[in-house]
């Protein structure tokens, strides 16, 4: 081969390692630019997804809580209480505050008052006996003796 035909030769080598070079950094840059948008992303992907909204607060109405008072009940009669029931004095609502408490026990009870702190309190009896107290102020007293 001649002179000539070598040259050629590795002029066309010289040229294959610069294009293939050129076309090696083409690809390295276009795999360090950043894609688009919406390129090579697939359904399930976080950046796709819709973000969830946030759960409205439910805001409860807030109740006015009546205060309450620690009340000693004794039964100091031979037979057990069956229920004892109570009313804020003027409203004749009453509510049962107390069920049973055998003869000679007591108990401690919770009892949401008004401001005055003024009872009504009915009582029932295992001999069917009842007892009936008007105005009794638990604040003051916080104990209620049952009697014969």
């Amino acid at each position: 081969m001649t002179d000539t035909g070598n040259r050629v030769k590795g002029s066309a080598w010289a040229a294959m390692a610069i294009l293939s070079g050129a076309l090696a950094l083409g690809t390295a840059y276009a795999q360090t630019a950043p894609a688009a948008p919406d390129a090579g992303q697939t359904a399930g992907d976080e950046a796709t997804k819709p973000k969830p909204k946030p759960k409205p607060k439910i805001v409860k109405p807030k109740t006015d809580k009546l205060p309450s008072v620690a009340v000693v009940v004794t039964n100091s009669r031979k037979v057990a209480l069956t229920e004892l029931d109570g009313a804020i004095s003027g409203h004749g609502d009453s509510v049962k505050i107390l069920g049973a408490l055998g003869a000679g026990k007591k108990t401690v009870i919770h009892v949401a008052h008004d401001k005055p702190c003024l009872f009504d309190l009915h009582g029932v009896f295992d001999d069917l006996t009842t007892t009936d107290e008007a105005s009794v102020d638990l604040c003051t007293d916080k104990k209620i003796n049952l009697v014969e």
